[in-house]
């Protein structure tokens, strides 16, 4: 059963995975490319296969070549994926949320394990697979519940001159030029020392910010470009990990 809004659809789970998300956004006059159900599909084949090949291999065989994880310090993902066990983060895994950007080139998906939450920041491919390039994960002192929904939450389209309409577009491999972002995001208030940077999706309605704080401490922040402003949608944050 899938609910549907302009920007807000639902997925009971386990996903029943909708067809593209292609309403029109009548307010800039762009058709969104950006399909949040996508990204619970790419969860649940990442979910199949640490199943059946197991956590280090799942996440290495999806993750892109310049993917990152959130340790006690910003780290190749697989440079640790041969060090360390993952399958811990596989441990009663259930996705609660993903956000797309409009012109899906990336994406954002969350949701609890048995030992806190975790977060995978997507970006889509040339060929048109997504690509895990930053995951986190954290303690909760209280886990809630399983998510009986999936809710999916698409980006407005930002306002662009017509003449980019075509100069670029994922569905044939062309990549789209970036340009500035539709609007300005909080500043980083991390101390001095930290190690926080920033990414986005093309078309920047979808902007990432992962932190390191010097004594290890980490902290993931996504905004969304909805109603004329970059919302925030997501704020977690997690003491240092054994290294």
């Amino acid at each position: 059963m899938i609910r549907f809004a302009r920007r807000v659809f639902c997925l009971l789970a386990p996903a029943l995975i909708a067809g593209p998300a292609l309403a029109q956004s009548s307010r800039q006059g762009l058709t969104p490319l950006g399909n949040p159900s996508a990204l619970v599909e790419v969860e649940s084949a990442l979910a199949h296969l640490a199943r059946d090949k197991g956590a280090g291999a799942a996440l290495a065989a999806t993750a892109d070549d310049t993917a990152e994880l959130l340790t006690p310090a910003r780290t190749p993902a697989r440079a640790w994926l041969k060090a360390h066990d993952a399958s811990a983060w596989f441990d009663a895994r259930q996705t609660a949320t993903t956000w797309a950007s409009c012109d899906g080139t990336a994406g954002v998906s969350a949701g609890i394990w048995r030992g806190g939450w975790f977060a995978t920041v997507w970006k889509r491919q040339k060929k048109l697979d997504f690509r895990w390039v930053l995951a986190d994960a954290g303690p909760l002192a209280v886990i809630p519940p399983a998510p009986d929904w999936i809710t999916g939450k698409l980006a407005d389209c930002p306002p662009r001159p017509a003449a980019e309409e075509d100069a670029g577009d994922h569905r044939r491999g062309v990549p789209t030029p970036l340009r500035p972002l539709p609007g300005a995001l909080p500043p980083s208030d991390a101390p001095a020392g930290a190690d926080s940077r920033d990414g986005r999706s093309d078309d920047g309605s979808l902007v990432w910010r992962g932190t390191v704080l010097p004594g290890g401490a980490h902290r993931l922040q996504v905004w969304i470009w909805q109603d004329g402003a970059m919302h925030g949608v997501l704020d977690r944050a997690g003491p240092a990990m054994a290294g």
